[in-house]
């Protein structure tokens, strides 16, 4: 994934972000930032994702390879190849294989590890435009 798609799911996160702090105000609840971004990126994999940030979906068998090739690794490696496939090739492309190898564990660690990566990308993108 380029760069400028990166950037496209940084401003993504970012709308979605704000449309939750919104929705928490009106509903009187009180959530730090970083645990809405978590919360965000876990309902993406329930959501189809919005035009812009469209993946080309790896074919089911692409898919289910890619998540076989990770079972092989340590559960530390698993997590962090999940999170560079993120950065690389997009939220939705790396939440499909996750999904596939069928580890609640390894796929919480892998939302919780994406919450922290995005969530210091958003922080950043927001000292760049200060």
């Amino acid at each position: 994934m380029a760069q400028e798609s990166l950037n496209d799911e940084i401003k993504w996160l970012e709308e979605r972000l704000s449309a939750k702090k919104t929705e928490l105000l009106e509903s009187g609840e009180s959530k730090a930032e970083k645990e809405v971004v978590k919360d965000i990126l876990k309902e993406t994999a329930l959501l189809p994702p919005p035009p812009n940030l469209q993946t080309t979906p790896l074919p089911c068998d692409d898919v289910v390879k890619k998540a076989q090739e990770l079972e092989e690794k340590e559960h530390s490696q698993i997590v962090e190849t999940l999170v560079a496939d993120a950065l690389k090739n997009g939220v939705i492309h790396a939440i499909n294989i996750a999904e596939k190898m069928k580890n609640p564990h390894i796929l919480d660690d892998f939302h919780d590890t994406l919450a922290d990566k995005y969530y210091q990308k958003l922080l950043e993108s927001r000292n760049i435009k200060q």
